[in-house]
């Protein structure tokens, strides 16, 4: 009896792997297609650096001033975190909706910076509003005013 059971487990385990082998089947080719075209494009890629770099060279060569971008403004190393955005508001007796409007956020926004699942430093895609909270964090209750 258990000789067969044997049996029985071993052919179920190998119909099974058939079935997924041939339900993966098409994804796996679309994977290798997708494999393929992101090799081939960072090779268009390398191609149009190597040649950037060339052209930069010419215009070095015919003494053409080649445009510096703009430094950006070193923030320090200063971070804000979920606390500290509630703490900022709650020092400044501000409700949620008024500190987005001083952030120049969404009230949703503030509500997800406040947010538990959201603990620790923040990452505020938006320059000119990390520079905006760091404006507001020093701020007291009588520069609202103004």
């Amino acid at each position: 009896m258990a000789n067969v059971m044997k049996e029985l487990k071993a052919e179920i385990s190998r119909i099974a792997r058939s079935e997924i082998k041939t339900a993966l089947a098409p994804i796996k080719s679309v994977n290798a297609a997708q494999r393929k075209y992101i090799a081939d494009l960072r090779r268009q890629v390398a191609d149009l650096e190597k040649e950037n770099k060339a052209q930069a060279r010419q215009l070095e060569k015919l003494g053409a001033a080649i445009p510096q971008p703009e430094p950006e403004e070193d923030l320090g190393r200063a971070w804000i975190t979920t606390a500290g955005i509630r703490s900022m508001r709650k020092r400044l007796k501000l409700s949620q909706k008024a500190f987005a409007e001083l952030a120049g956020v969404s009230l949703p926004t503030v509500a997800n910076w406040e947010s538990s699942k959201n603990s620790g430093k923040l990452n505020i895609r938006r320059k000119e509003v990390f520079v905006r909270l760091l404006e507001i964090k020093t701020m007291g209750i009588r520069d609202l005013d103004k």
